[in-house]
């Protein structure tokens, strides 16, 4: 058996949806652009969050091979980790990706964008834990299937580079 392979909660979210995803390039003006959005994101989350009464612990941890956004420390003493996203709507792949980065040291995981917080409960990152373990084993044991089953989302096709999915944004809608 091969060993698993290293994604990132933001792959692994994607491949979730979509065994099939194929991340497409990014170019350097979109990363800057994108960088700019995420850290005034990121500034309003810290605001609100010592409004709440939250202690600020953290600003891009890194930890096990991933950049956790911000950790606090609730007034009740709750160690909470947020997703930080610059998105205006927080959408099913944030909720995927935010429940990735859970870690056993973290009490709760939220995610965040510049207007509000979600708070992830514990049966949902279970469940996307198992989905992403489901998902690994595939692209171990089975990578043609995995690399051929395709399922058209409008959160993962714009973003798509599989140039072999008859879905692919280039060519034709989700």
């Amino acid at each position: 058996m091969q060993a698993m392979p290293s994604l990132s909660p933001s792959m692994l979210a994607r491949l979730i949806i979509c065994p099939a995803y194929v991340c497409a390039p990014f170019s350097r003006e979109d990363r800057l652009r994108f960088m700019g959005l995420h850290a005034m994101a990121m500034i309003k989350v810290i605001s609100r969050q010592l409004r709440l009464g939250c202690k600020l612990e953290a600003v891009e941890l890194r930890k096990d091979n991933t950049r956790i956004d911000l950790v606090f420390r609730t007034p009740s003493d709750t160690n909470r980790m947020h997703e930080v996203k610059s998105s205006r709507r927080l959408l099913e792949i944030h909720r995927l990706q935010a429940a990735l980065y859970w870690q056993a040291d973290f009490d709760e995981v939220v995610l965040s964008n510049g207007q509000t917080d979600i708070l992830l409960s514990r049966d949902y990152i279970d469940s996307v834990q198992a989905q992403a373990k489901e998902v690994r084993e595939l692209i171990v044991n089975h990578p043609n299937i995995a690399a051929t089953t395709y399922k058209p989302n409008a959160e993962t096709c714009p973003t798509c580079a599989n140039q072999s999915c008859p879905f692919n944004i280039s060519r034709r809608q989700c």
